[in-house]
């Protein structure tokens, strides 16, 4: 007998994870082909193109009739403030500062702090069952971060990449984990739909970016920097498309087929794609202080979630208890 049809469907919700957190983690890497382009021109960049697909798409499903509540609007601003433009902001700033390792990761403890907020809303788990995973990741956070301090990071850059780093965490952490509930509370909302929403969403904020920009008079992004606008509008076109609109599309569907602690799992893709990245563009493996603190970032990370599932698995069995042979 071949699969079932829900083994199928988790396993394509797995693919849909993989690449969308695969997307994702080139947006570590491409700011640093646009040199000294400020993250809020790349943020600009990236969320106009973005925004400009999402809200094509918007127009023809209206067109067709297919529309969003006014509230559902209201959550689509809130993840494109939090999710999308906040975060990136907050990642690229974080680049400009410390490089692309430190923030990878920091975010590595995207999938523990999404895994500890979902624990607040269900309460399926003991929060004593996070502390010895948590403070695992924290050690090997602190070793990482003295590794790198050790090559010439000042403790001043190191202290404001970590705060935009965290800022980053905390804003795409509460997106991740109000995207999966409102996709299961709104099943009717297509993925494709949704990540339009919230790139028609994100243009508005791009739109202000842009008069805010006008107002005090800035130039063109690329103008004094070492980027050609060519080098400029390729790399926020990979951003805007390839990441946001594509990976946001995967993202969504992934949550569609996947439970909320097994979507809050995959996530963990992302920093590891990200570090993969790092390493390829550096050419170089990480330094052994570093390579020690990122396995035990993501040793901490893996025994969270393995606690959080062995908890589920227990609160099931008591709420469905065997029933004695006879």
């Amino acid at each position: 007998m071949g699969p079932s049809r829900s083994s199928r469907s988790g396993f394509a919700g797995f693919l849909c994870a993989l690449g969308a957190t695969g997307l994702w983690g080139l947006s570590f890497v491409i700011p640093l082909f646009l040199p000294g382009v400020s993250p809020w021109d790349i943020s600009l960049g990236r969320y106009l193109i973005f925004g400009m697909v999402g809200t094509l798409f918007i127009a023809r499903s209206r067109v067709a009739g297919v529309t969003l509540t006014l509230p559902q609007w209201g959550w689509a601003f809130v993840f494109a403030a939090t999710g999308y433009y906040g975060t990136y902001v907050a990642m690229v700033y974080a680049i400009s500062l410390s490089g692309p390792a430190l923030l990878t990761l920091v975010m590595g403890l995207t999938p523990m702090c999404v895994a500890v907020i979902g624990n607040m809303r269900s309460r399926e788990v003991a929060f004593s069952a996070f502390l010895v995973p948590l403070f695992l990741s924290a050690a090997g956070l602190a070793l990482a971060n003295l590794s790198r301090h050790g090559e010439g990071l000042s403790m001043r850059h190191l202290g404001l990449g970590l705060t935009a780093s965290f800022t980053g965490l905390a804003l795409m952490s509460f997106y991740l984990v109000a995207n999966i509930f409102f996709l299961k509370n709104n099943p009717r909302i297509k993925p494709l739909l949704w990540a339009n929403a919230v790139g028609a969403a994100a243009m508005a904020f791009a739109l202000l970016a842009l008069a805010v920009k006008l107002l005090l008079g800035g130039g063109l992004p690329w103008q004094g920097t070492q980027t050609s606008a060519t080098a400029f509008w390729t790399g926020t076109a990979l951003l805007g498309i390839g990441i946001s609109w594509f990976g946001g599309v995967l993202w969504n569907r992934a949550n569609a087929l996947l439970s909320p602690a097994v979507a809050g799992q995959c996530v963990v893709f992302w920093p590891i794609s990200g570090i993969i990245y790092a390493c390829i563009l550096d050419k170089k493996f990480p330094a052994a202080w570093e390579a020690a603190g990122i396995l035990m970032v993501f040793a901490g990370v893996l025994w969270g979630l393995a606690a959080i599932a062995a908890g589920s698995r227990s609160r099931a069995g008591a709420a469905h208890p065997r029933r004695p042979q006879r």
